[in-house]
């Protein structure tokens, strides 16, 4: 009987110990996977973290980049700010430039007389002469009067030439057209030479005019030829050197005649203008 319950009780004791043994084992079988998968899923946080910090250094590059290109294009926008305040200001300065010139310009033409100014200027006592010259153009059957000439007129708008020598003389004409043929008799007829008539040169009514007026002496006009009448004017001349006399030529080209084609041919007389 003792035998029997302490074979039974040693066949229970072994088999708490096999069992003991057996959970012990189960448990470390168990626990075993787990430790497995926690090492994967450390490395698998790792990984991540990994990739977590890859990224966000890569993003921290790229913020870096985008920063660093924005500050480039900050400061090349900067530097475009800076070169195009500086070309204003270049700008600003050919403006003042150009306003100085200009201010020199109308300076120097205030100082000689040239333009503006309302004080006249001679290079003698300014006076009248009489020519009494007068012919006709045998073609157009023209009939030319000279009746005067002044000399020394008083001119601010030619005082540079006049302190060069020069002179302004005004010639006073009267014509009256043929009725023959048509077409015009202009002032360029009639040229000035100071040398005896070895050249010849046009008038300069044009830029005389206003201070012609307001002298009193009326500046001539193309007279049209199909308009009759008498016509009446005078004529400025701006010779480079005073001479005693100057010599007129009056010259009206060879022309033709339309629809017979009948050949006109050239009239030209010279006169005198004497001094005062």
């Amino acid at each position: 009987m003792k035998r029997m319950k302490r074979a039974t009780f040693t066949a229970a004791a072994l088999l708490s110990c096999t069992l003991a043994f057996s959970g012990c084992s189960l448990i470390s079988q168990a626990v075993q996977p787990e430790q497995g998968q926690t090492g994967e899923q450390s490395n698998a946080d790792a990984q991540d973290q990994g990739s977590q910090d890859q990224n966000a250094q890569d993003q921290g590059d790229q913020n870096g980049q985008e920063s660093s290109a924005d500050q480039n294009g900050q400061e090349t926008n900067a530097d475009q700010n800076v070169q195009d305040q500086t070309g204003q200001d270049q700008t600003g300065g050919q403006d003042s430039s150009t306003d100085q010139s200009t201010s020199g310009s109308s300076s120097t033409s205030s100082s000689d007389g040239s333009t503006g100014s309302d004080s006249g200027a001679s290079s003698g006592s300014q006076g009248q002469v009489s020519i009494g010259e007068s012919f006709e153009d045998p073609e157009m059957q023209d009939k030319v009067e000279v009746l005067s000439a002044v000399r020394n007129f008083e001119s601010s708008k030619r005082a540079s030439a006049i302190e060069l020598g020069g002179e302004v003389v005004l010639l006073e004409v009267k014509i009256t057209p043929g009725q023959k043929y048509s077409g015009l008799i202009q002032s360029g007829a009639f040229k000035i030479s100071e040398d005896g008539g070895a050249d010849y040169r046009y008038d300069q009514t044009d830029g005389l005019e206003a201070e012609m007026r307001a002298a009193g002496y009326e500046p001539f006009e193309d007279v049209r030829r199909r308009d009759g009448g008498t016509h009446q004017g005078w004529l400025a001349y701006v010779p480079n050197e005073k001479q005693d006399a100057y010599t007129i030529r009056y010259e009206r080209g060879p022309g033709k005649v339309l629809g017979t084609g009948e050949k006109v041919p050239e009239f030209t007389t010279t006169f005198d203008i004497p001094s005062v």
